[in-house]
């Protein structure tokens, strides 16, 4: 049976390469913003960066992780913000019937139950490898509140990124920095499948 082996010596400038480039403060800046980006626009997950500034600075594991949630849920604010401002346009459709497949009870109805389950939508969206950016702009479109956005959107985000940041850091193993961009990869593919079908 065929089992790769890698070799030492490419993991080894692959792990230099990767200290080099993700160690810098620059690096982490890029991370921060991006990390932001990521709850509005950006459909890749920021745990891929995340990880190799950790790998490269261990140090700062647990400030890394924290400054990334953090940034997150400022993005996710303008997300919310988005969503908000998208709600009044679709309120207006609705009022003037020019959205024939959505009727103002049904907008009502999901709104509704957005407003009872949010803070768990929040919560398990900032947490989960589900699109951040979704649950923020939806989070908006149906006005839920702004502090309990901020406060589910905080525990989650910052949970995960600690968790991701704490795994590299107490393993330094590339290897492992090389699985949760695979696992990420595997799970982003799957759900624009099932969301596209």
């Amino acid at each position: 049976m065929f089992k790769w082996v890698p070799d030492s010596s490419k993991l080894n400038a692959i792990s230099s390469y990767i200290k080099r480039k993700a160690g810098s403060h620059k690096a982490r800046w890029g991370l921060y913003f991006y990390s932001a980006l990521e709850s509005v626009i950006i459909p890749v997950p920021v745990d891929p960066l995340l990880a190799a500034c950790v790998y490269s600075a261990p140090k700062r594991w647990w400030k890394i992780a924290i400054w990334t949630a953090i940034y997150s849920v400022l993005g996710g604010l303008i997300g919310l913000g988005l969503g908000w401002f998208m709600g009044d346009i679709v309120s207006f459709l609705l009022l003037n019937e020019r959205l024939p497949f959505l009727s103002a009870k049904k907008f009502e109805a999901v709104s509704t139950g957005f407003l009872e389950h949010g803070i768990l939508i929040v919560l398990l969206g900032a947490f989960t490898p589900l699109p951040f950016k979704l649950v923020s702009i939806t989070a908006g479109l149906f006005h839920f509140g702004v502090l309990p956005f901020i406060a589910a959107a905080l525990i989650g985000r910052s949970i995960r990124f600690l968790l991701v940041a704490g795994l590299i850091k107490y393993h330094q193993n590339l290897k492992i920095l090389i699985l949760i961009s695979s696992i990420i990869g595997i799970v982003i593919t799957v759900s624009y499948i099932k969301i596209s079908h």
